[in-house]
């Protein structure tokens, strides 16, 4: 569908690998590190593939959801990837958490196409992200149920992870956004003379006014 650019690789050394061939692995990579990744230098890749008709020829099986397995044959290339999402944050439920996603513009008018195109079809997601200093997880997500088009370029939906793991995608996805100028880099605070945020330096000199 589209080549990988060049510029992956500058940020996702060895790691640019495994996320190319997060190939529907469904596997995890562990040399054994345990050394943690810093939270704005990790990465991670998320790709998201539409389902098949039984009457459509070629595709993918696979299988999503742990606990209660669901198989899928899925498009074998995915229609949207980490390069086509703007954002991602984790939000707060009634039953516990979901992973929202805000896509580019371009990643918006394909969430739309597809959406409208094959409403009644799932989604299959899929993510590849760093657990640790030298160990990754690849794992099928979710597989969200296309009921509506998706206009507003946002998909929500629950991972098949803990909260831990979902912290590591939804840095990683950010990281990456930021990296390739998806997002603005976060401004990082001032800090006053003693060291601390300029706001707090300036505290003691108005509570004397």
């Amino acid at each position: 569908m589209r080549g990988w650019p060049a510029r992956i690789n500058t940020f996702f050394p060895a790691f640019a690998v495994i996320a190319v061939g997060i190939a529907l692995s469904g596997c995890a990579s562990d040399p054994g590190s345990k050394k943690e990744v810093k939270k704005e230098k990790e990465v991670a890749a998320l790709r998201i593939h539409v389902e098949k008709r039984e009457s459509d020829e070629g595709g993918r099986t696979v299988s999503v959801l742990r606990a209660s397995p669901v198989s899928l044959v899925i498009e074998k290339e995915p229609f949207i990837d980490e390069r086509d999402i703007k954002s991602a944050r984790i939000l707060d439920t009634v039953t516990g958490f979901a992973i929202t996603l805000e896509t580019t513009l371009h990643g918006r008018l394909l969430l739309e196409m597809t959406s409208v195109s094959r409403t009644g079809r799932h989604l299959a997601i899929v993510s590849t992200w760093e657990q640790a200093k030298d160990k990754t997880e690849t794992r099928w997500l979710a597989a969200p149920l296309l009921k509506v088009p998706l206009r507003d370029g946002k998909l929500t939906f629950v991972p098949d992870c803990t909260r831990e793991e979902a912290n590591h995608i939804v840095s990683g996805i950010n990281n990456v956004a930021i990296k390739i100028g998806n997002q603005e880099k976060p401004v990082k605070p001032k800090k006053g003379a003693n060291g601390n945020d300029s706001e707090d330096a300036a505290k003691p000199y108005k509570e004397a006014r």
